[in-house]
């Protein structure tokens, strides 16, 4: 059996969900978006743990979704959170998925091209996220948004690039 996140990781994911819907200022409509998101992204992990093993992605994003729980907790706590944001987050665990289903395939023509965009999506939102996190909570001047925004352009670019290339690299060396 191919495990991609440990079971006790499980009870991990659940709290932090409660943390941020018990704690975060989300509107109702959002805890039951992001809550129901959730289940059922642990429905697919469980689902996931139980297949035998089979093709595999060149990264795999389901070990991440603490983290990813983690930036939403950080959105949530500004009173009230940018809906843009939150909308923004629920991308990432649908895509996660995606990218891993998509990667797992053996009949999806074009799949290099398709998770390498996938990829890109994934990690450009999150990076767009913490940009946005770090400008809201530090209250940032426009000189100073510029300067953190390239920053991130600078880390981004170079991170996307190489993981294109591990795409790419991948479908080279099988054939």
């Amino acid at each position: 059996m191919s495990r991609t996140v440990a079971p006790w990781s499980y009870p991990l994911i659940l709290a932090l969900l409660g943390v941020v819907l018990f704690f975060g200022h989300l509107s109702p409509a959002w805890r039951g978006i992001i809550g129901a998101e959730s289940i059922l992204f642990m429905i697919y992990l469980i689902a996931r743990s139980h297949r035998s093993g089979g093709a595999r992605a060149p990264a795999n994003l389901l070990p991440l979704f603490p983290g990813h729980l983690l930036l939403l907790f950080a959105i949530a706590t500004f009173s009230p959170p940018p809906a843009l944001l939150v909308g923004l987050w629920t991308v990432v665990p649908a895509a996660s998925v995606t990218y891993d289903i998509i990667g797992t395939s053996r009949f999806v023509p074009g799949k290099v091209s398709i998770l390498s965009v996938v990829y890109c999506i994934i990690w450009a939102d999150l990076f767009f996220l913490l940009e946005r996190i770090i400008k809201l909570g530090r209250e940032l001047t426009s000189g100073e948004e510029l300067v953190v925004g390239a920053v991130f352009v600078v880390v981004g670019i170079p991170f996307l690039g190489i993981g294109v290339y591990r795409h790419v690299r991948q479908v080279i060396s099988k054939e």
